[in-house]
């Protein structure tokens, strides 16, 4: 649909059958449109009915009103989802601005990913978790574990289960645009890696055309295998690709360099107009390519262990956590 102000009174019809889970009449759905702001009366709902009818969205039942068809379901689908394109790049871009990490103190908030597993798992995880930083394919080694009952950056974690943040790639975003260098995130995907060494992007997904962020669609398909990266140096990892202007590529490099110490898996930094790792950045801009956040946690959904994992899901004090060496 394109969504008029008619188009929109349509989908909030359809928005209000579903949601009501019975036959509406005319009514109801005109009170129930009050609430969102539609203030057009029974007849001009009958209308808009008629016209819903036509296109096979709803149906009469009886005496009793109209219901939603499949056909109108699928359509109010399609539209929510196109509403939420690009939802993840705009949640990228906030927490982008509110990364306050200082490299000097070490101290101030930064992006976490937070997966939660079974109690019972999770030294396995852990042990898991070691083996991938210790081969130079985790990000940042700090993580924050929690248990079930607290409350881990708004989700209370269940009983029996845990909690594990970790420190989310995006972060090299947020402290770059903090030293004045702009940044633009453009896709999320899967690098293969030989003989040890990045080679190229096999997958990607742009972040501005995804609901979700890529990394987690490309974990939840199993399309990774890090741990055999970790074990025999080849294999596929998460990673990203974003893009800065060729003019503060100097800039850039400096400021990765200062937080080399605990922020590490930058990939590569292109010149301007050089292809990083298969992907062509414009002529005035420089490609930068970061091993994903989630890469590890990709390592322990490969071991056997289930998680229920959510990227870029908030901001913690970087302080609150603990290296990984610190668990073992």
């Amino acid at each position: 649909m394109v969504k008029t102000i008619d188009e929109q009174r349509l989908l909030d019809i359809l928005g209000t059958l579903r949601e009501g889970n019975e036959p509406l009449g005319a009514t109801i759905i005109a009170r129930r449109l009050e609430k969102l702001g539609h203030y057009i009366g029974e007849r001009m709902v009958r209308n808009y009915l008629q016209i819903l009818d036509e296109r096979g969205f709803t149906k009469k039942a009886g005496r009793l009103g109209r219901i939603i068809t499949e056909k109108g379901i699928t359509e109010l689908n399609a539209e929510k989802i196109h509403e939420r394109v690009g939802f993840i790049k705009s949640v990228i871009q906030d927490l982008t601005y509110r990364v306050t990490y200082d490299h000097l103190t070490r101290e101030g908030d930064i992006i976490i990913n937070i997966s939660l597993l079974r109690a019972e798992r999770l030294k396995k995880a852990l042990s898991v978790l070691k083996n991938v930083y210790e081969s130079g394919w985790m990000i940042n080694p700090l993580i924050k574990v929690f248990s079930a009952g607290e409350d881990a950056c708004g989700v209370t974690v269940p009983k029996g289960k845990v909690a594990i943040c970790t420190v989310c790639s995006i972060n090299i975003d947020g402290i770059l645009v903090s030293k004045g260098v702009p940044t633009d995130p453009i896709y999320g995907g899967i690098v293969e890696v030989r003989d040890k060494k990045p080679e190229k992007f096999v997958e990607i997904i742009r972040f501005d055309g995804s609901s979700l962020d890529p990394l987690e669609l490309f974990m939840a398909k199993g399309m990774t295998s890090v741990l055999k990266v970790v074990k025999e140096g080849r294999g596929r990892i998460l990673a990203n690709y974003r893009e800065i202007p060729a003019s503060s590529r100097k800039e850039a490099i400096e400021v990765l360099e200062q937080i080399s110490t605990l922020f590490k898996g930058i990939m590569m930094v292109g010149e301007a107009g050089e292809r990083v790792l298969g992907l062509l950045p414009p002529t005035r801009s420089c490609g930068v390519a970061v091993i994903g956040g989630l890469t590890p946690i990709a390592a322990i959904e490969e071991a056997g262990i289930a998680t229920e994992t959510r990227a870029v899901h908030g901001l913690m004090p970087i302080k609150m956590m603990k290296h990984i060496e610190e668990f073992i």
